[in-house]
């Protein structure tokens, strides 16, 4: 059975991503996105949003109705565009090493641009008081994320080329893997890594995760050289 949160935040995507094209929604979240990075989400008001994005405030809530729902859509916004690009980089067209650590930077180099950071510092300072929110964000975010690496690793194992019984589990797995300890790192303001040890980092981790769930090895007469043997 599917959690009701999930379909809800899945559905809430959808609508979203049939309205990211339009020109007065996106100047709204941009004047949102402007407040909430200068002021905090708490010191944010929606008369602010309002005189940032240049609209009336009467325009503003024939959008919005209010500031949570313009902080979830920045959010949705940003883990929409990244589960597109998990499935864009998971086409099960290369090699599945190279698609890992395709998938994998991408992720890096999306979750710890400042902009995100700062929005999850934000939610983690306001999820006490706003938890609706905060549960909502989760879903839409890591959640959907998750899901959409079990898709490719569910793919991946249909080939052949993962030995997994639990995608959705593994594919949990594979995001901790990667980034909970850059993830924390940045969250505590720590300088940024160069883009050489990331790439080294990336590998070391691809490499861990396939010795765990890569196929396992064919014993001597059982590959497919061995097939055809009398």
């Amino acid at each position: 059975m599917n959690d009701p949160a999930t379909s809800r935040c899945a559905s809430h995507a959808c609508g979203m991503a049939e309205s990211e094209d339009n020109p007065k929604r996106r100047q709204i979240l941009d004047g949102a996105r402007r407040m909430f990075l200068s002021r905090g989400f708490e010191g944010t008001s929606m008369q602010d949003v309002a005189r940032a994005a240049g609209v009336s405030k009467g325009t503003l809530y024939v959008y919005f109705d209010s500031k949570e729902a313009m902080f979830e859509a920045l959010v949705l916004t940003e883990c929409g565009r990244l589960q597109r690009t998990i499935r864009q980089l998971g086409a099960g067209v290369e090699a599945v090493e190279t698609e890992l650590r395709h998938i994998a930077r991408s992720m890096i180099d999306t979750l710890l641009q400042d902009e995100v950071l700062a929005a999850m510092r934000m939610m983690i300072g306001a999820g006490e008081k706003f938890p609706d929110l905060a549960r909502q964000i989760y879903q839409a975010g890591p959640v959907r994320s998750i899901e959409t690496l079990a898709e490719y690793f569910t793919l991946r194992a249909a080939r052949g080329d993962l030995a997994v019984a639990d995608a959705r589990e593994v594919a949990a797995e594979f995001v901790d893997l990667l980034l909970a300890g850059l993830q924390r790192r940045a969250l505590l303001m720590m300088p940024p890594l160069p883009d050489a040890e990331i790439d080294a980092f990336v590998r070391r981790r691809v490499s861990r995760f396939l010795s765990a769930y890569g196929p396992a090895p064919s014993l001597p007469g059982q590959g497919p050289a061995a097939a055809g043997r009398p």
